[in-house]
């Protein structure tokens, strides 16, 4: 039981099956392919939420989202094609979140 090489043997076979049967059934269906950029302008595509600050660049998109935090409103942030950013929020906080901003 010491130093059997057949056994060694079939403990390696063994993994590099175990192996390739699991990066067969975890393998993606469908290959991979770089996400698609949704620009937050193409609104049809943002479900519930609503852009309330529109083209900021990254520092003061993430201003804009620390003062709606404050006021206790949810948001996130979305990177257009352009590389500046929206801030949304959800469509029933949408208004209360504009007044935050503007004042």
């Amino acid at each position: 039981m010491g130093n059997d090489p057949s056994a060694m043997f079939v403990a390696v076979l063994v993994v590099l099956v175990l192996a390739l049967v699991l990066r067969w059934v975890f393998k993606p269906s469908r290959p991979r392919r770089g996400a698609a950029v949704v620009d937050a302008a193409e609104s049809a595509r943002l479900g519930l939420l609503t852009v309330v600050a529109p083209r900021l660049e990254r520092q003061e998109a993430l201003r804009q989202r620390a003062r709606l935090q404050d006021a206790g409103i949810r948001s996130s942030m979305s990177r257009r094609r352009d590389g500046r950013f929206d801030v949304l929020v959800f469509a029933a906080d949408a208004d209360a979140a504009r007044l935050r901003l503007d004042a």
